[in-house]
C-alpha cells in the first residue's frame, strides 16, 4: 500500500514497530520513485525551449557548419554587386506602378467592352451548353403549354382510347353509312366483308348472268377462305345465298323461296295433280300390270326365234327379251349342239342371257353395242362350284399357313429391323411389330441390348416401347427396365421415359471415420445393404446412375462431438462438385451438454442424373477447440445413404 504520513505526533507518543516499518516503506518508495524519475528521459518536468533560451528556434533539422559554408560559397544562387547594380537600374516602383495603372485601365476598358458584347464573342455553340438536340424553333410559353395540356377537345381520355380500340376496324359501309357501289367487272366472289350494290349484268358470278336489275350484296368473310354472300334483286324482291367454302371453293347460288314462289309452285302442283291426260287411273294401272308387255315366245308359246344360220350376235343385238333355239350353224355358239336359252336386254344394244345345250352344259353371255361378238362364260354346276370353292379354301389355308403366323406377322427379321433409334417413325411398318437391339447399340435406345415393340396406327400415331433384356450377370442389373417414347409427325420423337425397373440402393458404413476440421469430408459409405442394379461403388463411396433419370437422395450421419461450438452441414455432391446443401446443425458452446453426440440427416433431395453420373454425400465439420470429431461406428439407423430412382426423365 502507498506510504501514509503521520503529522500529529506528540512529545510522549510511543514509537512502535508499525511506525518504523511505515518509515522504511516510505524511504523505499521514495528511492524507487527517484530512480524512476532519474531514468525518465521523456522530459518529466515538461521543460520548454523558451526555458532553455531557444524560444526562437523552429523544431526543424539544422544545417551543419560544412553545409552552411558550402551554401555561402555557392555563386550560382547568390548575386554579385555588379548584378545588384544592374538590376537596380531597371524600372522603378513608381514607373512600374504607372505602367501597371495604365495596363489596369486598358484591361478594365477591354473587359467592360467584352462584357457588354452580347453577340456571342466566344462563338459558344448549343452543344457546348448542353442543348445540342434543341432546334432553332419558337418555343411555347408555359401558359400556352398549360392551356394545351388542359384542352379536353384535342386530347382523348383513357375510356375513349379503350372504346375506339375496341371498335370495328373494317369499314362495312361508306362514310355516310350507305352501301358501297361495286366497280363494273368486279367478281362478286372476291368481295371482302361489307355491304354493296351494283347492276347485276355489270358483275361476274351474279346469280342471274346479264340481269339488268339492281342488286344488293351482303358479304361476311370467315377463316381459311370461307365466306357467305347474300344477293338481293331489288325489283323482283328475290334473294339468293352463295357459299365460298374452304380455300375459295364456290358452292354455287341457292335461291331462297319466298311466299309468292311457294304459292306459284303449289298452284302448279295442284294443276298437275288434276291433269287426267298425263296420269293414269288405278284401274288402268292394274290392267296394264297384268298384260304381256313384250312377246318372248311365238303366239303359240314355242320359241320365238329359230336361229339356224348366221351370226348369233347379229340376230340378237337389236331385239328385246326373247327365247331362242339354234344349231351348230350359229357362228358364236360356244357348243357344238343346238342351244336353248333366253336373252334379257336392259336397253337397246346391251344385254345378257343364258343358254343350255342338249348335253346340259350351261353358259351365260354378255354383249353391248360396241362389241362385234358375244362373250360367253361357263356356268358351274352346284357340285363343281362347291369343289372349286373347297379347293380355293384349301389353297388359301395352305398359303396362309406357309407364309403367315403370329411370329411372321409381328417379328421383324434382323435384315428388316431398325437398329438406329434416330430413324423417323414414318420408316416403320404399320401394326404391331417386334425387333431386337444388340451389340451394345449406342444410337439412342435406352440400353445397348433389349427388345423393341412398335405400335403404329399411322404415320402420326406411333408408340414405341423398349424392354431391357434383364441381364443381371455379375450381380448388376445393367439391362433392366422398360421405356416408352412417342412419334409425332410434326415434331418427331419424344424423349425416352422410363416406366418400370427403377434402381434403388441402401448403403451403410463400417468402422469409425475421422472428420477433418473446417473441411468438406466425403462420408465413407462402404456397407451395401440393398443395391438393385449393383450401381454403388464401395471403393469410391459413390452411387453411379445405371441410366438417365431423376433420383431421390437421402442420408444420415452420427457425429461424435463434445460440448463446444459445432457446425455440421450435410451436402450432396454430383460428379465431384457441390450440388445441394441438404441439412445443417449448428450449436453454441456448451449447448449440447445433455448428449455430446449429434445426428444429422436429410429426408430427400431430387437429383437429375445422366447415365454414368455419380452422387456422393459429404459433411462439413467446423468446431472450436482441438478435440477431433468422428463419424461414429453406428448401424444403418444413423449412418445411411439411400437412393431411389423416381422417374425416367432428366428434368
Amino acid at each position: 500500500m502507498a506510504y501514509e504520513e503521520k503529522t500529529d505526533w506528540l512529545p510522549d507518543d510511543p514509537i512502535n514497530e508499525d511506525d518504523v516499518n511505515r518509515w522504511e516503506k516510505g524511504i523505499k518508495d521514495a528511492h524507487t520513485d527517484l530512480a524512476a524519475h532519474k531514468n525518465d528521459m521523456n522530459n518529466p518536468h515538461n521543460t520548454t525551449k523558451a526555458q532553455i533560451g531557444l524560444g526562437n528556434v523552429d523544431d526543424v533539422q539544422q544545417a551543419s557548419k560544412i553545409e552552411f559554408n558550402n551554401h555561402d560559397n555557392d555563386s550560382t544562387r547568390h548575386i554579385t554587386s555588379t548584378e545588384r547594380t544592374n538590376w537596380n537600374a531597371k524600372e522603378t516602383t513608381a514607373g512600374a506602378q504607372k505602367k501597371a495603372d495604365a495596363a489596369e485601365k486598358n484591361a478594365k476598358a477591354y473587359t467592360d467592352q467584352h462584357r457588354n458584347d452580347t453577340n456571342n464573342p466566344h462563338s459558344v455553340t448549343k452543344d457546348q451548353i448542353g442543348l445540342g438536340k434543341v432546334t432553332n424553333d419558337k418555343q411555347a410559353t408555359k401558359s400556352e403549354f398549360d392551356a394545351h395540356i388542359n384542352d379536353q377537345i384535342r386530347h382523348i381520355s383513357d375510356s375513349e382510347r379503350t372504346k375506339w380500340n375496341g371498335a370495328q376496324l373494317t369499314k362495312l359501309t361508306s362514310d355516310r353509312g350507305k352501301r358501297i357501289k361495286i366497280p363494273d367487272g368486279t367478281d362478286i366472289l372476291t368481295l371482302p366483308t361489307g355491304f354493296y350494290y351494283a347492276l347485276g349484268k355489270a358483275l361476274l358470278n351474279n346469280p342471274i348472268e346479264g340481269d339488268s336489275a339492281w342488286y344488293n350484296y351482303d358479304v361476311i368473310e370467315g377463316e381459311e377462305g370461307r365466306k357467305s354472300i347474300v344477293a338481293y334483286q331489288s325489283w323482283g324482291v328475290t334473294m339468293w345465298i352463295g357459299m365460298v367454302h374452304t380455300n375459295g371453293e364456290f358452292r354455287g347460288w341457292k335461291q331462297v323461296a319466298t311466299t309468292d314462289l311457294l304459292d306459284s309452285a303449289n298452284n302448279d302442283l295442284k294443276s298437275h295433280v288434276n291433269n287426267k291426260t298425263v296420269h293414269i287411273t288405278a284401274d288402268e294401272r292394274s290392267e296394264w300390270n297384268g298384260s304381256q308387255l313384250f312377246k318372248i315366245t311365238a303366239d303359240n308359246g314355242t320359241q320365238r326365234i329359230n336361229l339356224t344360220s348366221g351370226s348369233f350376235y347379229e340376230s340378237l343385238k337389236d331385239i328385246g327379251s326373247v327365247s331362242f333355239y339354234g344349231t351348230n350353224a350359229v357362228t358364236d355358239n360356244p357348243s357344238a349342239t343346238s342351244l336353248r336359252g333366253m336373252q334379257l336386254v336392259g336397253q337397246p344394244g346391251i344385254g345378257i342371257g343364258y343358254a343350255v345345250d342338249v348335253s346340259g352344259n350351261a353358259w351365260w353371255f354378255y354383249y353391248n353395242a360396241n362389241q362385234t361378238a358375244i362373250n360367253w362364260f361357263p356356268i358351274e354346276s352346284a357340285n363343281a362350284a362347291q369343289m372349286r370353292i373347297e379347293k380355293a379354301v384349301s389353297d388359301a389355308k395352305e398359303y396362309t399357313d406357309s407364309n403367315f403366323s403370329n411370329e411372321k406377322l409381328m417379328v421383324l427379321p434382323i435384315a428388316s429391323g431398325i437398329e438406329d433409334a434416330r430413324i423417323a417413325g414414318t420408316e416403320y411398318p404399320f401394326g404391331i411389330t417386334l425387333m431386337k437391339i444388340y451389340d451394345d447399340n449406342q444410337t439412342g435406345y435406352p440400353l445397348g441390348y433389349g427388345l423393341i415393340k412398335n405400335e403404329k396406327w399411322n404415320n402420326a400415331r406411333f408408340t414405341q416401347y423398349f424392354y431391357g433384356n434383364a441381364d443381371s450377370r455379375n450381380g448388376k442389373n445393367y439391362l433392366t427396365g422398360t421405356w416408352i417414347r412417342h412419334w409425332w409427325l410434326e415434331s418427331g420423337w419424344t424423349p425416352w421415359e422410363k416406366i418400370s425397373g427403377f434402381a434403388h440402393a441402401n448403403i451403410g458404413t463400417t468402422g469409425r471415420q475421422t472428420l477433418k476440421k473446417a473441411e468438406q469430408n466425403k462420408i465413407l459409405y462402404n456397407r451395401v445393404i440393398i443395391d438393385s442394379h449393383g450401381a454403388f461403388d464401395i471403393s469410391n463411396n459413390r452411387f453411379i446412375a445405371p441410366n438417365d433419370g431423376m433420383y431421390l437422395i437421402g442420408g444420415g450421419a452420427y457425429v461424435e462431438t463434445i460440448a463446444t461450438y459445432t457446425n455440421l452441414e450435410l451436402q450432396v455432391f454430383r460428379n465431384g462438385s457441390f450440388y445441394k446443401s441438404v441439412q445443417q446443425f449448428r450449436n453454441s458452446d456448451g449447448q449440447n451438454t445433455d448428449s455430446r453426440d449429434l445426428t444429422i440427416s436429410c429426408g430427400g433431395v431430387t437429383v437429375p442424373l445422366k447415365k454414368g453420373d455419380y452422387v456422393e454425400l459429404y459433411i462439413y465439420c467446423g468446431y472450436s477447440g482441438d478435440v477431433t470429431r468422428y463419424i461414429g461406428d453406428k448401424n444403418g439407423q444413423y449412418n445411411y445413404f439411400d437412393i431411389a430412382e423416381i422417374g425416367g426423365k432428366v428434368y
